[in-house]
């Protein structure tokens, strides 16, 4: 979000935002697609949806989505070098280890701490509350890995470099928790993985899945870490509550949360001293109906 034209999609998300800052959240969290898949990759439009991430009273923790820059090489997107949309946002968004927001928190970056992964400056974590809060540039559209229209070695190059980050990121972070004895894991990316066929519990895949490496290293590590692991994600714009993998990381909730014409959000209360830790409830947008309930969990 926001999705549609500007002068219907700005001012409800602007009415958003403001129901947000009115409930004063420590942070908030936009997981990408700040676009519709349709929408121009422009430069200006791409620097609207930062102001408004700086329009937050509090901190606005960001990572990207396909629509700003995997799905731009579309026809209505305006054919943009979707390599170059992704240098854009990395220099716009994240040219310090700051969160955007209007009161900012410091944040440690992959790009910062990993040597030989300096690009991945999205790819951040902080510590609050005894938790990890960790974000990975995970996104839709398969995690750009079979992108029909963008068949390139850059390309190529692209997806195994950015997979490998994220496999590292999570995997070090996990084991970071452990070694600090944190009471809980949260995990956002852009990506309905499930969506996008990505199951371990399932013995084959409907497809090359994008996702396998990163869900892999996911499902493995929740296992070990044993305490609360929450998974959250946007892409499919659906709220639902659901625990993804039951058999084998039953510690995992996972959370997907309102987009594109349902421009609401979800507020997530978190006390890691309880045994649920998680709670969830919608975040009702006043300048839109009313949004739909949680769909049914697995």
């Amino acid at each position: 979000m926001p999705y549609g034209p500007r002068e219907q999609a700005y001012p409800a998300f602007r009415a958003l935002i403001a129901e947000i800052n009115r409930r004063a959240p420590v942070f908030t969290i936009h997981l990408g697609d700040t676009k519709s898949g349709v929408d121009p990759c422009s430069d200006q439009l791409l620097l609207e949806q930062r102001d408004f991430m700086d329009s937050f009273a509090s901190a606005l923790v960001y990572t990207p989505g396909d629509n700003e820059w995997t799905d731009c090489h579309r026809l209505l997107a305006g054919t943009y070098n979707p390599l170059d949309r992704l240098r854009f946002i990395r220099t716009h968004y994240f040219g310090t280890a700051e969160s955007l927001g209007r009161h900012p928190i410091r944040l440690e970056r992959q790009a910062d701490v990993m040597r030989g992964f300096e690009p991945f400056v999205e790819n951040s974590r902080f510590r609050r509350r005894d938790m990890w809060f960790v974000t990975a540039h995970v996104v839709g559209s398969n995690n750009n890995l079979d992108n029909p229209h963008v068949r390139d070695q850059e390309t190529a190059q692209e997806f195994f470099a950015r997979d490998k980050a994220n496999r590292v990121w999570l995997a070090d972070t996990f084991d970071n928790a452990a070694a600090t004895n944190v009471k809980a894991v949260v995990v956002a990316i852009h990506a309905d993985m499930f969506r996008d066929g990505f199951d371990p519990e399932q013995e084959t895949f409907a497809r090359t899945s994008g996702f396998k490496g990163f869900g892999e290293i996911l499902v493995t590590k929740a296992q070990s870490f044993r305490k609360p692991v929450l998974l959250i994600f946007g892409d499919s714009h659906e709220f639902r509550v659901f625990r993804p993998f039951p058999r084998s990381a039953g510690n995992l909730t996972a959370v997907g949360v309102y987009g594109a014409e349902h421009m609401h959000a979800v507020e997530i209360a978190v006390d890691p001293d309880t045994v649920a830790v998680f709670t969830f409830k919608p975040v009702q947008n006043p300048a839109l109906p009313e949004a739909p309930v949680a769909l049914p969990g697995d």
